[in-house]
């Protein structure tokens, strides 16, 4: 069916809906984790430790502890040291989600035991417990919190991804067209500007020119008129610019 729509009243068995139609639904709205920081672990100072209540989502099926929840770990080795993790795990063939401990291996150097995450059983991991070798308790010191990280998450968002590429596309076309349009009105409108500038000083250049013309004819006359009258007091040189004149 290409087309899937949902959820209406049943009229003789016309609208049958499966519970992984529902956990779809809301598996668009709802991120995978814990919801508000719930579910943290903690220790009982023996070889157990205990779940607070909270919940959970995992692909859009709902889980729930409703009070706090006790855990056994199992001994540790006499010689080796090993990772246990606490999870919550859905698992679909057994229509179930429930808060476990996976068993980590034990080594010199332990690692946290790898998470399932298949399309039946997917696991959230809410703590990690170093259990080195001879290990009669559980401290708080061994605990190390995963909610936060990719292995579990919180649930802060409604929605897991907006797709902003179509219209960002948009807006990028749109904006370099306008800076090609603004780089031609400028180019434009400079060229004419410089224009304008280019004429000024031309036309200062020549006035300019000019002037200097008529100083240098000016002081060639002085010279001239002074060769003529010959050394003379400069009130006798005037007197005799102005007759000549």
């Amino acid at each position: 069916m290409a087309q899937k729509y949902g959820f209406f009243n049943s009229v003789n068995n016309d609208r049958v809906y499966d519970a992984s139609d529902v956990a779809r639904f809301l598996s668009k709205f709802f991120t995978n984790g814990v919801f508000n920081n719930s579910l943290a672990v903690s220790s009982n100072d023996n070889m157990t430790v205990s779940v607070t209540t909270g919940n959970a989502n995992i692909n859009g099926y709902s889980y729930e502890n409703t009070e706090p929840l006790t855990l056994d770990i199992n001994e540790a080795d006499n010689e080796l040291g090993r990772i246990d993790s606490v999870i919550v795990r859905l698992d679909l063939n057994n229509r179930q989600i429930t808060t476990m401990v996976l068993i980590g291996l034990t080594a010199s150097v332990p690692s946290q035991p790898s998470l399932t995450r298949s399309s039946n059983i997917y696991d959230l991991r809410l703590a990690n417990i170093s259990i080195p070798a001879g290990t009669t308790r559980i401290t708080t010191d061994m605990i190390t919190d995963t909610r936060f990280g990719a292995d579990c998450g919180n649930v802060t968002q409604a929605v897991l991804e907006l797709d902003t590429s179509e219209i960002f596309a948009q807006y990028q076309a749109i904006f370099d067209k306008l800076i090609v349009n603004m780089k031609d009105l400028i180019d434009e409108e400079t060229a004419g500007h410089l224009q304008n500038e280019i004429d000024s000083m031309t036309e200062n250049i020549t006035t300019l020119t000019e002037n200097i013309t008529t100083l240098t004819g000016n002081i060639t006359t002085i010279e001239n008129k002074q060769i003529i009258y010959g050394t003379c007091s400069e009130a006798e040189l005037q007197k005799a610019i102005a007759a000549s004149d």
